[in-house]
Formats: structure tokens, sequence, C-alpha cells
């Protein structure tokens, strides 16, 4: 329950070893891999695994923020505007890969209702229509599907909807 102070160890030269905070480290990699544009085209030349490499990294900077709270709200928010609003590369999801841009954004929205991203409301307002756009295109590439099951939808729920949910079924085991 209390905050603790988390540190990275730098050992990429022998001769310059760094010591920084957990924070630093997640700025400093963010700006010189996830949110900059040569890292980006690098990895768009890759298609499909270049993009799915992309969201990779996106989960493990909401996982760092889930799991010690060190990560800014703005790297959300760039994230957001980045990989998401984005038409350029919105587009090179879509065409590439349009499930990693699901989970990038269904991941910045989760990360949101959390509480883990107090999000720029204009970059929230904007991300909750665009991920309904990216839904849209994954259900087109689905086609027609017939039976009794559809997708694979993953329902994001806080922490109330949790509680009143164990409630319910405490009620109906009769717990």
């Amino acid at each position: 329950g209390h905050h603790v102070e988390a540190y990275y160890g730098d050992t990429r030269d022998a001769d310059r070893v760094e010591v920084r905070t957990l924070s630093d480290e997640v700025r400093r990699v963010v700006r010189t891999k996830l949110l900059n544009p040569k890292w980006i085209a690098g990895m768009k030349r890759h298609g499909y695994k270049g993009a799915g490499d992309i969201s990779k990294r996106v989960g493990r900077v909401y996982g760092w923020e889930a799991t010690t709270q060190e990560v800014d709200d703005w790297i959300f928010d760039d994230i957001a505007r980045t990989f998401v609003m984005d038409e350029e590369n919105r587009k090179f999801f879509q065409e590439n890969n349009p499930w990693a841009m699901e989970e990038m954004s269904r991941r910045l929205l989760e990360a949101e209702q959390r509480g883990l991203w107090k999000a720029d409301p204009e970059v929230l307002d904007a991300l909750k229509n665009l991920y309904l756009e990216i839904e849209g295109w994954i259900e087109e590439r689905m086609g027609d599907v017939e039976g009794a099951i559809q997708g694979g939808s993953i329902d994001v729920f806080n922490a109330e909807e949790v509680l009143a949910w164990k409630k319910r079924m405490n009620k109906v085991l009769g717990d």
C-alpha cells in the first residue's frame, strides 16, 4: 500500500552504466522508440509483424502503469494521437493488422476506465469514436458469419461492475 521507488539500471555501455528512475526510463524509451517517427517507419516496413510489435510495446506501457503507476498521462495521450488518431498510421494498421490496432485502442480505453490514465478529454472522445470504426474494420473482414458465436469481443468492466457481478453470483450460488 506504499509507494515504492523503482529504478532501472542501464548497462548497455559498460563504460557508462547509469541508474535512472523507472519513470525516467519509461519516458526515454517512449521518446526514442515508441513515439519516434523513424522507429515507427522501421516497424511499418515489417507490415503485419511490425504492427503487432507496436501493439506489444503499447501493452508493455499499459503494464508498467498498471503495476507501478510510473507512466505519465501525456504518454498515453501521445500514443493515442500517434497511432489511433493519426490517419496515416491508422490506415497502416487497417491494411496490415487491424487486430493490433483494436488491441491498442482497447488497452487505452481500459487504462482510462481503470483510472490509470487521466486522458485529455478530446483525445478520449476521439479514441472512443475511432474504436467503433476499428471494430467495423474487423467485422468487415469477418464477412458473413453464421452460428451461435461471432467474433471475439472482450468486455471491459470497471471495479463497481465487478463488485455488482460478484454480489449477483453469490446470491445465485447461495453463498
